[in-house]
């Protein structure tokens, strides 16, 4: 076991975050790889998210708050950090953060919380929000910018898509699924005018704007629940994670399965990408949490990462090899960010 290092929290007192990580790297590239963590969170961190260009990087926790952080991209960090803004805007539970993928200040947020129905913007030049979007008393689950950020479309637990016109602040239309199908996740691509959906059926449907009923492609994922999904940065290859312990792995220029990974018995909660897409990080319900780190190119499980502690978050850096992820403290409730990233030595 491995004890790293702890930043500043809402008070000077030093206390631990995902708590110790047990770590079993099983390739050269990961061996000098070095944890620590991000202290602030009074509660359980539900989702981190980096901005396009890697420096900020942004904390959505039960504590109903949103930090943004610019942390060192290496682990031999010896002072204390703390964030460089705190934003309370949520009313509740701060659920998930998407930052405009053309823009390295502007950032959406929600909370899966019908008590807070608020899709609300924030700006990290001024630390203050910008806008907010009310939609209906359904809870809002997912959000995704297009490609140009000029929309935002919002998964709520009515399974509808919501769309926002996010020059004009307002929403814009909105779509149903029919049928029985509920959905986990939504994804713009793998082109600036298609949608990916995650479903419960164990499928991924990839549809056009304007024709979200007449999908392109269902792609057969999964036996049971899909319940996350992630591109590569060039969309190239597609990710889904699934209730049967499966992860599989797609070539979306061919349209064709390349190959599936698995977690035994334990169903994948969220992954993410790295910048060069030659690594895949997910998130299984094993124990607390478990991520998995795989090649995307051999299959080969490259590093484990046992946490003590609740995770169901999980974001390679856009801009440099490092993992954040989410979680709280399991001795004292606190939350906190964790960062797995090589030494500074590699990281310059």
């Amino acid at each position: 076991m491995a004890d790293y290092g702890r930043g500043g929290g809402p008070s000077d007192r030093d206390r631990g975050g995902p708590s110790t990580v047990v770590v079993d790297s099983r390739s050269p590239v990961f061996e000098a790889y070095g944890l620590r963590d991000l202290n602030g969170h009074r509660k359980k961190v539900n989702a981190v998210a980096w901005n396009c260009d890697g420096r900020r990087l942004a904390s959505g926790s039960a504590d109903r708050t949103i930090r943004v952080w610019t942390p060192e991209p290496h682990c031999n960090v010896t002072k204390t950090e703390r964030s460089d803004a705190e934003y309370a805007s949520h009313s509740d539970a701060v659920s998930c953060i998407e930052w405009r993928p053309d823009h390295p200040d502007v950032m959406a947020s929600c909370s899966n919380s019908k008590s807070d129905t608020n899709i609300r913007f924030h700006d990290a030049r001024t630390n203050k929000q910008t806008a907010a979007v009310a939609l209906s008393n359904e809870k809002n689950q997912c959000l995704s910018w297009s490609l140009d950020g000029f929309m935002l479309v919002v998964t709520t637990s009515a399974d509808e898509l919501v769309f926002i016109d996010t020059r004009k602040m307002r929403k814009q239309r909105q779509w149903s699924m029919t049928g029985h199908m509920k959905m986990s996740e939504v994804r713009w691509g793998p082109t600036p005018s298609m949608l990916t959906l995650a479903l419960d059926d164990g499928s991924l449907r990839i549809s056009p704007l304007n024709k979200l009923d007449a999908p392109i492609w269902r792609l057969a994922s999964h036996a049971s629940h899909t319940t996350c999904l992630a591109y590569s940065k060039d969309f190239k290859l597609l990710a889904s994670g699934g209730s049967d312990a499966l992860v599989s792995l797609w070539d979306m220029e061919e349209v064709i399965c390349l190959r599936t990974f698995c977690r035994p018995d334990q169903s994948v909660r969220a992954m993410s990408f790295s910048a060069d897409g030659a690594w895949l990080a997910y998130v299984s319900e094993d124990g607390y949490g478990t991520i998995d780190v795989v090649s995307t190119g051999t299959g080969e499980l490259a590093a484990t990462l046992n946490l003590k502690s609740y995770c169901e978050c999980v974001a390679w850096s856009p801009a440099a090899q490092v993992l954040a992820f989410g979680g709280d403290d399991t001795k004292e409730g606190y939350g906190a960010v964790s960062l797995w990233a090589p030494p500074k030595s590699a990281a310059s």
